[in-house]
């Protein structure tokens, strides 16, 4: 039986393999990634790298202290005016790289400054709104008598940090771990829907009854599983050398060091776990369907199964040892990707807290695996309608 599935499990990864599309997405992806990833920040840098040019019209004094104390790398020309607001209003009028700012008593006494643009837009201020309120303190505790000495003791900030007694101060210890694994959860996505349309391909081109006459329904379900599990390994592979390239060039991050965890191989087995269950889930419902034009509601609300770790993302994250992250943990389709999120995150978990998930994850993968098997026996063979839920429900109890 195993014989005949590694047999369908090398067709599957050479069928791929030979095909052009494939080959040219496993490259494309992270190129893809790269561009949306670093265009926006390009194109953002070359309205930036215009300086925008703000007039200030000054009657309390402080724009020379403004001017030196604006750092070099701020893009902001000031420029002194005393001549007509109503003057300036025009000329700036439909600039988005100008503006004025009216430093007064008013605005003293209101504690608000405003920058007028003259344009739409919104540039980038938010250094010299910072520098400007510093200095409007300054200038109002003068005002009022306080020495230099204790005004600069009042306007140094204090800088509040949150330390953990568990995880170390390197957050790239936590933070490369974590990307892995939503790396892999990202593969096991991809690769489940790449099982589910193989099946739906086979039976559509009625392929599957040449396989059948080789191989069992068992054995053709499982090889299935295995090869897309092995071309999903070949598409996290050539992402992780684009990833450790772009992570050791642009930021200096040595991810195989990071990578060596003694989790690592827990967080594989869940990933490889979570891919099993899913793709038994997905291989089943693709034999369901005729067309993925006809899917069924039901069918379509079947392929978002694998997205539910998505919703324990934010509570996992903030508190990896909470309520949350531990029904997650034992939430049938969820616990794979919880448990690889608090695997990376946690510093705490005990042996409990990982051997009961791996156990369940086990049983609910044996289990799905036999109901599949029924389910993917039957319909591989069946045309002409897709079958209702109760007739699946039949299926699986048989």
């Amino acid at each position: 039986m195993w014989r005949d599935s590694l047999r369908v499990a090398r067709w599957e990864v050479l069928k791929m393999l030979k095909n052009p599309s494939f080959l040219i997405g496993i490259l494309l992806t992270p190129i893809i990634m790269l561009v949306f990833g670093g265009i926006p920040t390009l194109l953002q840098r070359i309205d930036a790298d215009q300086p925008f040019r703000l007039f200030v019209l000054d009657e309390l004094g402080i724009s020379e202290t403004l001017v030196a104390l604006k750092p070099d790398e701020m893009n902001i020309e000031l420029v002194p005016y005393t001549g007509s607001l109503t003057a300036l209003k025009e000329e700036i009028l439909g600039e988005s790289t100008m503006g004025f700012v009216v430093l007064d008593r008013t605005a003293l006494a209101a504690r608000t400054a405003t920058i007028t643009v003259g344009g739409d837009g919104i540039p980038p201020l938010q250094g010299f709104s910072a520098l400007l309120s510093s200095v409007l303190r300054y200038h109002a505790l003068q005002e009022h008598g306080v020495s230099a000495e204790i005004i600069g003791l009042a306007m140094a900030p204090f800088h509040v940090v949150t330390t953990s007694l568990t995880q170390q101060e390197d957050m790239y210890a936590h933070l490369v771990p974590l990307v892995f694994g939503g790396l892999i959860l990202m593969a096991v996505f991809i690769t489940g829907m790449m099982t589910l349309q193989s099946a739906v391909t086979e039976k559509k081109d009625r392929m599957a009854e040449v396989l059948l006459s080789s191989v069992s329904p068992d054995s053709l379900m499982q090889g299935k599983i295995i090869g897309n599990c092995l071309l999903g390994m070949i598409q996290i592979a050539a992402w992780l050398v684009f990833g450790i390239a772009a992570a050791y060039l642009f930021y200096d991050i040595p991810v195989l060091h990071y990578l060596a965890t003694p989790f690592l191989p827990l967080i594989l087995f869940f990933a490889l776990g979570g891919y099993v269950l899913y793709a038994s889930v997905l291989v089943a419902i693709g034999a369901t369907i005729e067309d993925m034009a006809t899917a069924t509601n039901f069918q379509s609300m079947v392929f978002m199964v694998p997205m539910i770790p998505v919703l324990f993302i934010g509570p996992v994250i903030a508190n990896p040892n909470g309520l949350v992250a531990m029904i997650g943990s034992y939430f049938p389709f969820a616990a794979p990707g919880v448990m690889v999120m608090r695997l990376a995150l946690s510093t705490t978990l005990t042996a409990v807290d990982i051997v009961l998930p791996a156990l369940l994850l086990l049983l609910l993968t044996g289990l799905m695996m036999k109901l599949a098997g029924k389910v993917f026996r039957t319909a591989m063979l069946m045309y002409g309608k897709n079958p209702t839920p109760a007739e699946m429900w039949r299926w699986m109890r048989q």
